[in-house]
């Protein structure tokens, strides 16, 4: 089963809700050059930026109401999501199974996070979600895109083998963790949230 079949199946299971639609603007492709250490400069500032801004946000984030938090997080996905290569994309759902944090569906370019994670009074989890799904969306960019991303055309190569051949987590969950798009996703996503912590005033 590929990544386009594995995400068909996930929206078959689970009838999803709008809890705040995070634009109503259809989602369209960025036309810019993604360079892969632009996006990583740019992710980690956010984190940085959010995680330093809620000293004087009113109400902080573990004080915000659901819909706060959510806005919030569009912010935050805001102020870097022009480099993945998709905008107006995010989307917080009612209805996702517990154990699925989110999912990038590479037909639509959409990125749905589970609205349970703004239940969290530590942004932590939301924040690392939002940039693993669209870790995927830049590797989905670079694979339809790949003369507009920095990224060398074995490792894109590697990412369309892998979405072809998706490994899913209820089938192997170690090989689902190693297979390369998660392996880089999970990669990216700590990374970033450690340095940009790290760099926080």
């Amino acid at each position: 089963m590929d990544f386009f079949e594995f995400i068909d199946e996930l929206e078959q299971k689970q009838a999803y809700t709008d809890l705040i639609p995070m634009s109503d603007e259809p989602v369209f492709m960025t036309y810019e050059f993604c360079d892969e250490q632009v996006l990583e400069e740019c992710t980690t500032s956010a984190v940085k930026e959010f995680i330093e801004a809620d000293e004087h946000r009113h109400p902080p984030y573990e004080e915000a109401s659901v819909e706060q938090r959510a806005e919030y997080m569009k912010e935050f996905h805001d102020s870097f999501n022009e480099m993945t290569g998709y905008t107006n994309n995010l989307h917080f759902r009612e209805g996702m199974e517990p154990e699925n944090l989110g999912a990038f569906n590479p037909v639509t370019k959409q990125i749905d996070l589970n609205a349970a994670l703004l239940k969290e009074d530590n942004p932590q989890q939301v924040m690392e979600t939002i940039m693993h799904e669209s870790r995927h969306a830049y590797q989905d960019f670079a694979i339809n895109h790949p003369e507009q991303v920095s990224v060398d055309s074995d490792t894109i190569k590697k990412w369309e083998d892998n979405f072809t051949h998706y490994i899913r987590p209820e089938f192997d969950f170690e090989a689902y963790v190693n297979q390369p798009v998660e392996a880089d996703a999970n990669y990216f996503s700590e990374r970033m949230y450690y340095d940009g912590f790290c760099n926080a005033a």
